[in-house]
Protein backbone atom coordinates (compact mmCIF):
# COMPACT_ATOMS: atom_id res chain seq x y z
CA UNK A 1 0.00 0.00 0.00
CA UNK A 2 1.56 3.29 -1.09
CA UNK A 3 1.85 6.18 1.30
CA UNK A 4 -0.95 8.22 -0.24
CA UNK A 5 -3.30 5.23 -0.26
CA UNK A 6 -2.55 4.67 3.41
CA UNK A 7 -3.16 8.33 4.23
CA UNK A 8 -6.46 8.28 2.35
CA UNK A 9 -7.50 5.08 4.15
CA UNK A 10 -6.66 6.57 7.56
CA UNK A 11 -8.71 9.69 6.79
CA UNK A 12 -11.65 7.54 5.67
CA UNK A 13 -11.51 5.48 8.85
CA UNK A 14 -11.30 8.64 10.93
CA UNK A 15 -14.39 10.07 9.22
CA UNK A 16 -16.27 6.82 9.81
CA UNK A 17 -15.23 6.95 13.47
CA UNK A 18 -16.50 10.52 13.77
CA UNK A 19 -19.87 9.51 12.34
CA UNK A 20 -20.16 6.51 14.66
CA UNK A 21 -19.22 8.45 17.80
CA UNK A 22 -21.54 11.29 16.74
CA UNK A 23 -24.45 8.88 16.25
CA UNK A 24 -23.83 7.15 19.59
CA UNK A 25 -23.49 10.43 21.47
CA UNK A 26 -26.68 11.78 19.87
CA UNK A 27 -28.59 8.57 20.62
CA UNK A 28 -27.40 8.40 24.22
CA UNK A 29 -27.30 12.06 25.17
CA UNK A 30 -29.25 14.06 22.65
CA UNK A 31 -28.41 16.81 20.21
CA UNK A 32 -25.95 18.73 22.43
CA UNK A 33 -23.86 15.65 23.16
CA UNK A 34 -23.93 14.65 19.51
CA UNK A 35 -22.79 18.06 18.30
CA UNK A 36 -20.05 18.09 20.94
CA UNK A 37 -18.83 14.68 19.76
CA UNK A 38 -18.96 15.77 16.12
CA UNK A 39 -16.86 18.85 16.86
CA UNK A 40 -14.40 16.84 18.95
CA UNK A 41 -13.93 14.40 16.11
CA UNK A 42 -13.37 17.24 13.67
CA UNK A 43 -10.72 18.73 15.96
CA UNK A 44 -8.74 15.54 15.38
CA UNK A 45 -9.66 15.03 11.75
CA UNK A 46 -9.18 18.47 10.20
CA UNK A 47 -5.52 18.98 11.23
CA UNK A 48 -4.69 15.49 9.96
CA UNK A 49 -6.36 16.32 6.66
CA UNK A 50 -4.45 19.59 6.34
CA UNK A 51 -1.20 17.78 7.08
CA UNK A 52 -2.00 15.08 4.51
CA UNK A 53 -2.91 17.59 1.81
CA UNK A 54 0.15 19.77 2.39
CA UNK A 55 2.79 17.16 3.15
CA UNK A 56 1.42 13.73 2.24
CA UNK A 57 2.54 13.71 -1.36
CA UNK A 58 5.71 12.04 -2.51
CA UNK A 59 8.31 14.32 -4.05
CA UNK A 60 11.26 12.35 -5.40
CA UNK A 61 13.20 15.59 -5.92
CA UNK A 62 13.44 16.32 -2.19
CA UNK A 63 16.45 15.36 -0.15
CA UNK A 64 16.03 13.45 3.10
CA UNK A 65 16.83 16.64 5.02
CA UNK A 66 14.09 18.55 3.17
CA UNK A 67 11.59 15.78 3.85
CA UNK A 68 12.38 15.80 7.57
CA UNK A 69 12.12 19.60 7.73
CA UNK A 70 8.78 19.54 5.91
CA UNK A 71 7.52 16.83 8.26
CA UNK A 72 8.42 18.82 11.38
CA UNK A 73 6.92 21.97 9.89
CA UNK A 74 3.75 20.06 9.06
CA UNK A 75 3.55 18.61 12.57
CA UNK A 76 3.96 22.11 14.03
CA UNK A 77 1.10 23.38 11.88
CA UNK A 78 -1.02 20.36 12.82
CA UNK A 79 -0.47 20.89 16.55
CA UNK A 80 -1.15 24.62 16.33
CA UNK A 81 -4.33 24.02 14.33
CA UNK A 82 -5.47 21.38 16.83
CA UNK A 83 -4.98 23.81 19.73
CA UNK A 84 -6.79 26.58 17.85
CA UNK A 85 -9.72 24.29 17.06
CA UNK A 86 -10.02 23.24 20.72
CA UNK A 87 -10.13 26.91 21.74
CA UNK A 88 -12.82 27.64 19.16
CA UNK A 89 -14.91 24.58 20.09
CA UNK A 90 -14.85 25.34 23.81
CA UNK A 91 -15.94 28.93 23.18
CA UNK A 92 -19.13 27.70 21.50
CA UNK A 93 -22.28 27.64 23.65
CA UNK A 94 -23.62 24.31 24.88
CA UNK A 95 -20.49 22.25 24.30
CA UNK A 96 -19.91 19.29 26.62
CA UNK A 97 -16.29 18.45 27.28
CA UNK A 98 -16.61 14.67 27.68
CA UNK A 99 -18.03 13.92 24.21
CA UNK A 100 -15.49 16.33 22.66
CA UNK A 101 -12.58 14.48 24.26
CA UNK A 102 -14.01 11.01 23.64
CA UNK A 103 -14.48 11.72 19.93
CA UNK A 104 -11.05 13.35 19.67
CA UNK A 105 -9.43 10.36 21.39
CA UNK A 106 -11.31 7.93 19.12
CA UNK A 107 -10.13 9.73 15.98
CA UNK A 108 -6.53 9.81 17.21
CA UNK A 109 -6.71 6.14 18.18
CA UNK A 110 -7.79 5.26 14.65
CA UNK A 111 -4.77 7.19 13.35
CA UNK A 112 -2.27 5.31 15.52
CA UNK A 113 -3.83 1.87 15.10
CA UNK A 114 -4.01 2.33 11.32
CA UNK A 115 -0.31 3.12 11.21
CA UNK A 116 0.51 0.24 13.54
CA UNK A 117 -1.52 -2.25 11.52
CA UNK A 118 -0.10 -1.03 8.21
CA UNK A 119 3.43 -1.55 9.56
CA UNK A 120 2.46 -5.01 10.80
CA UNK A 121 0.93 -5.95 7.45
CA UNK A 122 4.02 -4.75 5.57
CA UNK A 123 6.13 -7.19 7.62
CA UNK A 124 4.17 -10.22 6.42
Amino acid sequence: MGLFKLVRRVLQLQMLTILLVFACAWALGGKGQGVSALLGGLVGFLPNTVFALLFGRKDPGKSANQVVRAFYFGETIKLALTALLFVVVFHLPGISALPVFIAFAAVMTVFWFSLLLSNYQSLE
